[in-house]
């Protein structure tokens, strides 16, 4: 590295050479100085907040502005409003004001006790009115399930099985104009067979059942198509005789007669033989209430023979499956009593039936007809029903079971 050709001495010489620096001023001036420059600070940061809150101000005043005008509006015209009701009136709105105040002290006993009157009169007045509003909203009756003779007017009615997506057989009941003659009526009960809204009623699309149906001496015979699907499962085959069963049993007919195109008797997997329907067996039957779709609601036969009436009637409260719904509630108990000419049943509670929804009395109503028809009895006796009649039954006669279940309609 190179080294400085300074040496110690000639820096000496060159800083002795440098004029001397003297500051005269005393401390007392220099402290001067700086309090003057302080206050000179202080002085501008005060008349900066002033400035910053005038603006502020102004701000704010700008945003409240429309706000406090139309209100100063709103109020001015309240005034004039008020200026020229009390001129309109004159001297007499005036006296009027002062006879009012003049008797004021002797009336305002009178005045409270009249308006009291008045507001508890309008209170019950407005919870008779609810009271009624409520009852017309509230349904006086709720439709019956099933078909009854009434129902028919001159008309005629035919009979369906019906099959829900968990192969339950449904019987439904269609009421229809008269046809011309037992073969017209067969006619007429196929074409309908191929109208119906299944799908709508949450049904699968199982019908018209593939064959074809002929009359013959109070029979039914129907001739399976050679490629019918009907055979296969037990529960296909179930659904499939129950169908049959539903669409004829309540005709006047013995039976429905199956064969194959060559007349033999169809073979099914397992059933076997399967060469006839008996139209007229007492099944002895319990009915319960069925939804497929959580909507709609059937009044469906269990198809499990229980032997006699009194039994079916004990198995309502307690379905063999999760799929069905008893008809009776938990809190009603009943008996039986049979005669040859109806079956009676007595409420062992006397039955208040309006403390009953409507549509829960009526499925129980009916499920118990239908479940009396299976083991056959044509007429019931209520007995131990507070009222004497409901919905179009007369529970101080017997009544007469109904034609068939499940009463639709629909536009064909």
């Amino acid at each position: 590295m190179k080294q400085s050709e300074w040496k110690d001495r000639d820096i000496e010489d060159l800083v002795k050479k440098l004029p001397q620096i003297n500051d005269d001023r005393t401390p007392q001036t220099i402290y001067a100085k700086i309090e003057r420059q302080n206050k000179k600070t202080f002085i501008a940061v005060n008349r900066l907040i002033p400035t910053v809150a005038a603006l502020a101000a102004i701000f704010i005043m700008v945003m409240l502005a429309p706000t406090v005008l139309n209100q100063f509006d709103e109020n001015s015209m309240e005034k004039s409003e008020m200026k020229s009701t009390e001129s309109s009136g004159g001297d007499s709105a005036t006296n009027s004001v002062q006879d009012s105040l003049a008797k004021s002290d002797d009336k305002s006993d009178m005045i409270y006790d009249n308006d009291k009157e008045k507001m508890i009169e309008e209170k019950d007045n407005s919870g008779l009115n609810m009271t009624e509003t409520e009852k017309d909203l509230q349904p006086t009756s709720a439709e019956r399930l099933s078909l009854y003779e009434e129902d028919l007017e001159g008309q005629d009615y035919y009979s369906y099985g019906l099959v829900s997506p968990e192969a339950v057989p449904v019987p439904i009941s269609i009421v229809d104009s008269p046809a011309e003659g037992e073969e017209g009526w067969l006619t007429r009960h196929e074409e309908i067979a191929a109208e119906l809204p299944e799908g709508s009623w949450g049904m699968e699309d199982f019908l018209p059942l593939k064959g074809n149906f002929t009359l013959g001496d109070s029979k039914v015979i129907f001739t399976l198509d050679a490629d019918h699907s009907y055979s296969g499962s037990s529960s296909v085959e179930y659904a499939f005789y129950h169908s049959l069963l539903y669409s004829f049993q309540h005709q006047d007919l013995n039976e429905v007669v199956l064969q194959e195109q060559d007349g033999s008797v169809p073979q099914f997997s397992s059933t076997g033989d399967f060469s006839k329907v008996n139209l007229k067996e007492e099944v002895h039957t319990a009915y319960y209430l069925y939804s497929p779709d959580g909507r709609e609601r059937f009044l469906v036969p269990d198809n499990i023979n229980r032997g006699n009436v009194k039994e079916s009637i004990q198995a309502m409260k307690s379905p063999e499956t999760s799929l069905f719904q008893s008809v009776i509630p938990k809190n009603i108990n009943i008996s039986v009593t049979e005669s040859d000419e109806y079956l009676t049943i007595n409420f062992l509670n006397e039955l208040d039936i309006e403390t009953l929804d409507n549509e829960t009395a009526m499925e129980m109503i009916e499920g118990i007809l239908l479940t009396s028809k299976s083991s056959g009895y044509e007429r019931v006796q209520f007995e131990n029903i507070k009222q004497e009649s409901w919905n179009g039954f007369m529970f101080n006669e017997p009544i007469e079971t109904p034609i068939s279940p499940n009463k639709k309609t629909f536009k064909n």
